[in-house]
């Protein structure tokens, strides 16, 4: 058990060594003597022991040779309520009930903390609801989220699909804590749209259209409807030709959530729900969502400007065709200010940097001359993947000739070294320096020699000097030459 106020408990009937009450543990704690009860019943349940008894009409007492074997077992463990952890699940507390109020003691109760400590987890919320233009109003010791419906809707989003975006989406932990029959329901849409477009929703895009629909749900339990301005409609219904299968599976899940919630849905949130859709990108022979000419524009424009900056392969014409299906929708988004989380972006700025700087430059251009919104740094991660996978994919072996005048056995043992230790580098020939000339005549799609003499100076073909013993030093050299011609 990990929590203050549990804490809080087992210090103090550690310090008693006997009997303590219910109200005098609450006068001590500045809790209700009920929170001391429920705080006993946790923390028992959470170290699978018996560790506090209790005798009528004297109170509780810690049985100190329990707890000490609970913790010896790593049985204290089990308490998953961390400051992180409480925080998140108040953050969706709040959101999901907004603008009702809450009450700082119900969820004092609820967490097992003091009211003291709500308040602390609150203002520690407050700078990640700044960004989404809410904030908290505290009235008579009580709680709601103040901000524009669209604002609510598009932190509750992220805030379900976790405060971090750090590691790959775990969904069991997503949906921990949300209602089992609106998450079931919500994933069986996100089913039903993909079998009606028959086509595949792939990560994140089914990730967040599930956030989307389990949000749409709580929101018209508040009979909170979503107020969309009249050029946004407009500007959506022109859209509707371009993309009238999404249209049409966007009524299809209004209607199922008509039949779910037992009434009416605005005519607003198919809208809501289209524009979503629009801005994702579905796989599969089947369907394919239009790409009009800015998408193609947009696409060849970066192409060029990231290729003026890093050496990218010939065909940048496929490039352009394979982000295409990508830029369109993401297109969308920027025009909906629809966020999608990028779980995978600190690996990518970090296997990639040279890619990711150059699409982040170029994107940044790019949004100022087509008069687009800022794109995000998870947008520019989705950028970077897909030009970083078509480098990968369209690499060649790099081919490497290995001198050596040493003797057979020597050339035999330095070859076999190279091959263990640079699996991906392709020895053409192993010679010695007199054969050198012909080696390259024979070879002129040679990337780098490996020697273990010095050789005349080749033009535009790297030279490393190494050990017949090929060292650890000797493969950073290689591979660190094979990095500077990559960059060349």
């Amino acid at each position: 058990m990990t929590t203050d106020l549990a804490q809080s408990v087992i210090h103090l009937l550690q310090d008693q060594q006997g009997f303590l009450t219910s109200n005098e543990l609450a006068r001590e704690l500045k809790v209700s003597s009920k929170t001391i009860q429920r705080v006993v019943s946790r923390i028992n349940t959470a170290y699978g022991n018996n560790i506090i008894t209790s005798e009528k009409g004297r109170g509780y007492k810690l049985d100190y040779e329990r707890f000490l074997l609970s913790k010896l077992s790593g049985k204290s463990s089990a308490d998953h309520s961390l400051p992180a952890e409480r925080q998140k699940k108040m953050l969706k507390r709040l959101l999901l009930a907004a603008p009702s109020e809450l009450k700082v003691a119900q969820l004092a109760e609820d967490f097992y903390v003091s009211e003291s400590v709500i308040q602390s987890d609150i203002s520690s919320l407050e700078s990640w609801l700044q960004r989404y233009d809410l904030s908290v109003k505290r009235i008579n010791r009580t709680l709601h989220i103040q901000g524009e419906e669209k604002d609510i809707r598009d932190a509750l989003m992220e805030a379900i699909l976790g405060l971090s975006k750090d590691t790959t989406m775990n969904f069991q932990a997503m949906t921990q804590g949300l209602a089992e029959h609106d998450t079931t329901f919500a994933l069986k849409q996100v089913d039903v749209v993909s079998q009606v477009l028959k086509a595949d929703l792939p990560y994140p895009y089914d990730v967040n259209l599930f956030s989307h629909i389990y949000v749409l749900i709580n929101r018209i339990r508040k009979f909170v409807k979503l107020p969309i301005e009249d050029e946004d409609i407009t500007r959506l219904k022109a859209k509707v030709h371009n993309y009238p299968d999404l249209y049409s599976v966007s009524e299809i899940v209004k209607h199922n959530l008509e039949n779910y919630l037992g009434e009416p849905v605005a005519e607003n949130e198919v809208y809501y729900l289209f524009q979503y859709l629009i801005s994702a990108r579905f796989t599969g022979s089947d369907f394919k969502t239009k790409a009009g000419t800015s998408a193609y524009t947009f696409a060849e424009a970066l192409i060029d400007k990231v290729a003026k900056d890093i050496q990218l392969p010939d065909n940048t014409g496929a490039m352009v065709e394979e982000l295409v299906p990508h830029v369109a929708p993401m297109l969308n988004r920027l025009e909906n200010n629809i966020r999608l989380p990028n779980a995978l972006l600190k690996e990518i700025q970090d296997e990639y940097p040279r890619v990711y700087q150059s699409v982040l430059l170029a994107t940044a251009s790019l949004a100022k001359a087509y008069h687009l919104p800022e794109i995000s740094a998870d947008e520019v991660g989705f950028l970077s993947l897909y030009i970083a996978k078509y480098m990968e994919s369209s690499k060649r072996p790099k081919k490497a000739l290995v001198i050596c005048t040493t003797g057979l056995d020597s050339s035999e043992l330095i070859s076999a070294k190279i091959r263990k230790d640079l699996p991906d580098l392709e020895i053409l020939d192993i010679i010695s320096n007199l054969n050198l000339e012909k080696a390259l005549a024979r070879h002129p799609d040679v990337d780098i020699l490996i020697s273990t003499i010095n050789l005349p100076k080749q033009k535009h073909i790297p030279q490393v000097l190494v050990s017949a013993m090929f060292t650890v030093q000797d493969k950073n050299k290689v591979e660190e030459a094979l990095r500077r011609r990559q960059d060349d």
